[in-house]
């Protein structure tokens, strides 16, 4: 016995997933028009290092501790001789300051000059209804309507009244209204649903 489903029904039980899967998530958010670009710059987050960026540190006077090192899923960097040195949600000067503080505490050195680079902040990733899905790199400044165009657009079967984004500092996906461009930030994961209709 063959059994058919129509595609209401398969529209519905998808709905339902989607539903299930957000974390029975309230209305979407609306966001407040205005300049993505200057919200996305100036704003706290990415003034901070976060977890797959690559930082430049710079201890003066020592070659070897000197170099480029990934930020790990934790928010360290593993110094040689220090160990692993928590740096995201910190500002280049602060996670300077907490390294040097880390060398002093060791004994490794009595006045420590340190400093911090960011070199690459870590990608943003988009998925669902765009025409290539998948890891991308981040650019200052970044809209949602860029990270789209970069993945090639959305499909014709693309919801483009609410999107899907779960920020790198946050745990949950949230539901945002299409209502203005939205700022991305480095480690962000945007997922474009399917619309039904």
């Amino acid at each position: 016995m063959t059994l058919t489903t129509s595609p209401w029904s398969r529209g519905l039980a998808a709905a339902l997933i989607a539903a299930t899967i957000t974390g029975c998530s309230t209305d979407p958010i609306q966001v407040a028009q205005g300049s993505t670009a200057e919200r996305a710059l100036g704003g706290s987050e990415v003034a901070t290092i976060a977890p797959g960026d690559r930082v430049r540190l710079t201890v003066f006077g020592d070659q070897q501790m000197s170099g480029e090192y990934g930020v790990d899923d934790a928010g360290a960097i593993s110094v040689p001789l220090a160990g692993p040195v928590a740096v995201a949600g910190k500002t280049p000067v602060d996670a300077a300051k907490a390294i040097a503080g880390v060398l002093r505490t060791m004994g490794l050195y009595r006045d420590p000059r340190v400093t911090v680079e960011v070199m690459t902040l870590a990608p943003f990733y988009i998925l669902g209804e765009v025409n290539r899905p998948g890891e991308y790199p981040y650019r200052p400044g970044m809209s949602l309507f860029a990270a789209v165009a970069t993945a090639g657009g959305y499909t014709y079967r693309a919801d483009k009244a609410t999107v899907y984004i779960r920020k790198s500092t946050e745990n949950v996906e949230r539901a945002y209204e299409l209502n203005a461009d939205i700022a991305v930030m480095p480690g962000d994961r945007i997922r474009i649903p399917e619309r039904y209709f």
